[in-house]
């Protein structure tokens, strides 16, 4: 059986949506549907109960997606586990392809090509029909909240963790790696994601995202699991960038001028680099990393894991 677990918070008609295409991609096989509500103040649990969707509440008022998706877990009951975001509808066929690959190439879970959908103002705005570029099958560098998973993999990782705000997914990724667990990513569409475009946050609210403070706190999550190398290892080119920031920092602080020289030189050579591959928007993210990556470390904190049924 699969067990699909669906998190959301306010998301009106998109969660069903979402529903309607979970229960007409999956009428042929035997599933069940979880949805975890992040304290919504609108109807998302009625709107749940009408498809049919066994419903729960989270008693922490300040929740993360990682916390929805580990109490979906609990209460889940198939043998396969499919996590999605009550903006994301389901596209046909999948599932029946993902339970194929896990059985050929005896792997722990399978993603798929993820199609985004941008909305400003309630219009569309942009689009991306392939969003982490999979055009032939292999081996997930990366997984969003969309991942189709086997129960005992996912139970062998330790589950999602609760008390990370956001970058969840590379967090438990990294510890499946750590537990010889391999996700595979095909080119056979998985899902429609709709996205609301957040460009009114200014600078500050730029720079301190929960995206941002997220990374920190995921890494604290893998310190905690005793798989913090796991995690600097799957953030690998980042992470270094970071240290590199760092010590541009220090040689500033010892050398003065000449430190502060050297400092330029490095970070001209990375913007070099950036731009020779036409990733400018990688550039600036990783400097914005340098602000938000030490503070996720000192904002983490433990989630309460209580919930109630619907």
């Amino acid at each position: 059986m699969i067990s699909v677990v669906v998190i959301g918070r306010n998301e009106g008609e998109r969660l069903d949506a979402c529903l309607e295409s979970i229960r007409s991609a999956l009428h042929i096989l035997k599933h069940e549907i979880i949805y975890v509500d992040s304290r919504s103040s609108d109807d998302s649990i009625v709107r749940a109960k009408a498809q049919g969707a066994k419903c729960f509440l989270l008693s922490d008022t300040r929740t993360t997606a990682g916390l929805g998706r580990f109490v979906g877990t609990q209460e889940a009951a198939g043998e396969y586990l499919l996590f999605l975001d009550g903006d994301m509808q389901l596209c046909p066929g999948f599932c029946e392809r993902a339970m194929m690959t896990i059985a050929e190439r005896d792997c722990a879970g399978v993603c798929g090509i993820r199609e985004d959908i941008y909305l400003k103002n309630g219009e569309v705005s942009g689009r991306s029909e392939n969003y982490f570029g999979c055009t032939q099958e292999r081996v997930a560098p990366e997984f969003g909240g969309a991942i189709f998973l086997k129960a005992e993999a996912l139970q062998k990782a330790g589950g999602w963790s609760p008390d990370t705000i956001a970058c969840e997914e590379a967090e438990l990724h990294a510890r499946l790696r750590a537990a010889g667990c391999q996700v595979v990513e095909i080119p056979v569409r998985m899902i429609v994601h709709t996205d609301a475009v957040r460009d009114d946050r200014g600078l500050i609210g730029t720079i301190f995202s929960r995206r941002r403070l997220g990374e920190g706190q995921a890494l604290r999550c893998a310190m905690a699991a005793k798989q913090g190398s796991a995690y600097i290892h799957h953030e690998n080119e980042k992470f270094q960038l970071y240290l590199l920031d760092w010590m541009c920092v220090i040689l500033i602080a010892l050398l003065g001028v000449w430190g502060f020289l050297a400092a330029c030189f490095f970070q001209a050579m990375q913007l070099g680099h950036f731009l020779s591959r036409r990733r400018i928007r990688a550039f600036v993210s990783q400097k914005l990393f340098f602000f938000g990556f030490p503070l996720g470390l000192l904002t983490y904190r433990v989630r309460s894991r209580d919930y109630a049924a619907c």
